[in-house]
């Protein structure tokens, strides 16, 4: 191989390098599960937004810092800004959603509004990000199901397998974490805009994969007894 050849590999093997480096890490990300109408509980009310002036976006969020909870961005007035120990939803990783109220002032008929970006972070007792997931397939344009900001959602998301993996690791390295969230949502001219968390309605939690492997275990023992003691029954 000539030296111009291998320069020329050499270089374009460190392109592809800084290309995937620049891309996302994970090709998992938060799904929109479809309309919900679960009751809003205000303890795990985490972020309302709302749009300022004549402005068409309201964009903002609410992390962990170690100390306390963060606030930013566009914001409404209230006290519902706050991120949400896991262990209070009472849920898995895999029936974790969020819940969305639309609140657009719509008349009698429906108001659209676009989610441009949604991101659900995990942070530690010392603030760091341990986890984090956004959208997984780009911007939504969703409609408002009814009017007003009232005590039920609209809207669920939830976490698809790879995302809801990455959270149960998470978690089993340490249960003791907090979720917040940041939103960017356009084409708004009301709000304020509710997320919340939940969990799957009328869905027992999924056995996680290390429950799974006990069972599978336990099963096989249970198969094994059965051969066993078949085999001691019949005749020499």
């Amino acid at each position: 191989m000539n030296k111009a050849l291998s320069k020329g590999l050499l270089i374009t093997g460190a392109l592809l390098v800084i290309s995937f480096a620049s891309t996302s890490a994970f090709a998992d990300g938060i799904v929109l599960v479809g309309p919900n109408h679960a009751k809003l509980v205000p303890p795990l009310a985490s972020l309302n937004l709302q749009h300022h002036g004549h402005n068409t976006i309201e964009s903002g969020g609410v992390r962990f810092d170690g100390s306390g909870d963060v606030a930013f961005g566009d914001i409404s007035a209230g006290p519902h800004q706050n991120t949400v120990a896991f262990g209070d939803i009472g849920t898995s990783a895999s029936n974790l959603q969020i819940l969305l109220n639309i609140n657009e002032a719509n008349g009698q008929g429906n108001s659209t509004i676009t989610i441009d970006s949604l991101v659900l972070s995990a942070f530690d007792q010392s603030g760091n990000t341990v986890f984090s997931v956004g959208l997984a397939n780009g911007p939504i344009t969703l409609d408002q199901i009814r009017g007003g900001q009232g005590a039920n959602a609209d809207y669920a998301f939830g976490l698809d397998a790879e995302a809801s993996a990455r959270l149960l690791a998470a978690l089993q390295a340490n249960p003791n974490l907090r979720l917040g969230l940041e939103a960017t949502l356009s084409n708004v001219s009301g709000g304020p805009e509710r997320f919340s968390f939940s969990g799957a309605p009328g869905n027992a939690p999924v056995p996680e994969p290390a429950t799974m492997v006990l069972l599978g275990t336990g099963l096989a023992g249970v198969a094994g007894a059965i051969r066993k003691r078949r085999n001691a029954a019949k005749p020499e």
